[in-house]
């Protein structure tokens, strides 16, 4: 089934809410927020949940290598603060989307003055 244009602007809030918030983000606060009963927006989020789910490991992941370009903070301090608890999932997921580890990457776009993805 294709979500209508309702199902569409609360994927679109949702993931908004995600962007803004992915490191704290509720599914009771984003309830709250859009006026809808948690068996609702659960059934909603189901039906987009590749988009929803995908738009959040992306933004971690947009966040970590900007965090790993322009700090010094140790793997795992980014890691911790891009929201992932599990940092050998962290890896896995980040060596198939790159592959590479993110040492790896972070040493070789310390040589260069643009990021490589």
């Amino acid at each position: 089934r294709v979500p209508n244009q309702y199902e569409n602007m609360i994927a679109m809030t949702t993931l908004d809410y995600i962007e803004q918030n992915y490191k704290t983000a509720t599914l009771t606060e984003l309830c709250v927020k859009l006026h809808l009963p948690m068996h609702v927006l659960s059934k909603m989020i189901k039906k987009t949940q590749d988009l929803i789910l995908g738009a959040a490991s992306a933004e971690g992941m947009n966040k970590a290598i900007e965090l790993m370009c322009e700090t010094e903070l140790p793997i795992s301090d980014i890691i911790a603060a891009v929201g992932y608890e599990n940092g050998s999932y962290f890896h896995r997921v980040f060596r198939e989307k790159y592959h590479v580890t993110p040492r790896a990457f972070r040493e070789i776009n310390r040589k260069r003055e643009t990021v490589r993805l």
